[in-house]
């Protein structure tokens, strides 16, 4: 069994984020494995040490603190977890959650979870827009569209992504995101698993290789009758490459 963690599935929710564990789970079905998901939200009890995966999407920067608040209690055990390699996905401001701090719009400094050394800054702007970005761990482009505060990220971390046009982690930098151990983080937001499958195919690899290794999972089983119709990738692939050339 594959255990997927949605975390703050209601307030880190803006544009179908859902859809990236609900993509992941089929993905995940179509490789023999059983998979469940638990939706986890702010004053729930939650144990991360069963997840094999962990998601969260983006939200309002109201609902960023308030997680924030909420998650501070697990602090030391989410840290620990990453750090055991679990595979992570924070998509659009909730990869600011992983930094040292964030300084809102009115100059008020909030601390973060302190896993990686950076520093984020909003401004009483927005960056919005469709984008297409070189990843440096694929070799396929990826699509996607960023709405977030205005302002810049400053640190020393590994920033995966090479946006064009230039709205990368600041209005000059073309890099943005971050990426360490199997935590990967971008402001691209809503359902980028759907829309890219090199991302999507990403992820199931890892997911299905720490599965097997940490957890001595036995070796998936080829797909049942019953499972998802691997049809929808073939329109997903689809959707992809019409969307790629657009842009």
């Amino acid at each position: 069994m594959i255990k997927i963690l949605h975390l703050y599935h209601d307030l880190m929710n803006l544009y179908g984020d859902w859809a990236n564990v609900a993509v992941l789970e089929r993905e995940l079905q179509t490789r023999g494995f059983e998979v469940s998901t638990d939706k986890k939200s702010v004053g729930d009890d939650i144990d991360l040490d069963i997840y094999d995966f962990i998601c969260i999407g983006s939200g309002t920067e109201r609902s960023q603190l308030a997680c924030m608040r909420d998650l501070v209690q697990y602090k030391d055990a989410f840290i620990e977890r990453i750090n055991e390699n679990v595979p992570a996905l924070a998509t659009g401001n909730s990869h600011e959650l992983f930094g040292r701090s964030v300084t809102d719009a009115n100059e008020t400094h909030h601390e973060m979870l302190c896993l990686l050394e950076f520093e984020t800054t909003q401004l009483n702007k927005r960056v919005t827009g469709d984008c297409f970005c070189k990843a440096s761990f694929l070799d396929d482009k990826l699509i996607g569209f960023i709405n977030r505060a205005g302002g810049s990220q400053k640190g020393d971390v590994e920033r995966p992504f090479y946006v064009e046009p230039r709205e990368g982690a600041s209005y000059a930098a073309s890099a943005e995101g971050i990426r360490y151990k199997n935590l990967l983080g971008t402001y691209l937001t809503g359902p980028v698993l759907v829309r890219n499958p090199p991302l999507l195919k990403y992820f199931a690899d890892i997911i299905e290789s720490e599965a097997k290794k940490q957890r001595n999972r036995p070796p998936a089983s080829p797909a049942s009758s019953d499972t998802p119709d691997t049809a929808f990738f073939e329109y997903q692939k689809k959707a992809y490459d019409n969307m790629l050339k657009e842009l």
